[in-house]
């Protein structure tokens, strides 16, 4: 049998010089930011579970800026664009990271991130991320005139056990960027609870789970103390669930 050597034709041919070259994206950045998102997670939230393609995919997807979402300056996961797509009809801009806080379950300990960007209409849109959830990633968010230096939501996690296993409740937490000057860390205290967090060094931003709390509440059921480092109070939110 005779083998006959194909020879390009002179559309080939231009096609592969038009053809621009791949960007090569460093393997250790790839790998750093990859272990970043998987060790990280209407009825308010929204969930949408996404398979473990999608946050492979995400890494390169972010890192060449696609998706419909007007980035801020930094890396986006393409999960989180197509979440705060999802979940407002306008664009959403100025997209970052707040912070990341867990919640003990009972098949161990569950890892949630959130982002936040602001939509056309001026709402605080968040998207939170539960990266390895029972059956894949797990994203939860919505958008509202909402104050951005404290707010409330609560998850609706997946679970690492067994389908056996009770699926753990719901818990509240909350989560904000405090716009004070001089504050350094946050205490949220309600009735049977007092945690104190530091800002997040990286993001400005905190994140705290009040697994003390119910299935519901109502009222006003939590107060945010801003404070300085060496704990005087700058300021006060209530938070209240109607």
């Amino acid at each position: 049998m005779t083998t006959t050597e194909h020879t390009p034709s002179r559309l080939e041919q231009e096609v592969a010089r038009l053809r621009p070259e791949p960007t090569p994206v460093a393997p250790a950045w790839s790998a750093q930011t990859l272990e970043r998102i998987l060790a990280a997670p209407q009825d308010r939230p929204t969930r949408r579970r996404v398979g473990r393609a999608g946050i492979l995919g995400g890494v390169l997807a972010g890192a060449l800026g696609v998706g419909g979402i007007a980035y801020a300056s930094g890396l986006v996961p393409a999960i989180i664009a197509e979440d705060l797509d999802h979940i407002s009809p306008t664009p959403v801009s100025d997209v970052h990271e707040v912070a990341s806080f867990s919640v003990a379950s009972p098949g161990g300990e569950q890892d949630f991130v959130i982002w936040r960007g602001t939509d056309a209409e001026g709402r605080s849109c968040t998207a939170v991320l539960e990266a390895e959830g029972r059956f894949g990633p797990e994203l939860g968010g919505y958008c509202a005139d909402a104050p951005t230096d404290a707010w409330f939501d609560r998850t609706s996690e997946s679970y690492a056990g067994t389908i056996e296993d009770t699926p753990p409740a719901s818990t509240y937490f909350v989560y904000g960027e405090p716009d004070l000057p001089g504050v350094r860390r946050v205490r949220v205290r309600g009735a049977g609870f007092a945690h104190e967090v530091a800002l997040d060094p990286g993001t400005g931003g905190f994140a705290v789970a009040l697994p003390e709390l119910g299935d519901s509440v109502s009222g006003d059921f939590a107060q945010v103390d801003f404070l300085t480092a060496n704990g005087t109070v700058l300021g006060t939110r209530t938070l209240s669930e109607k």
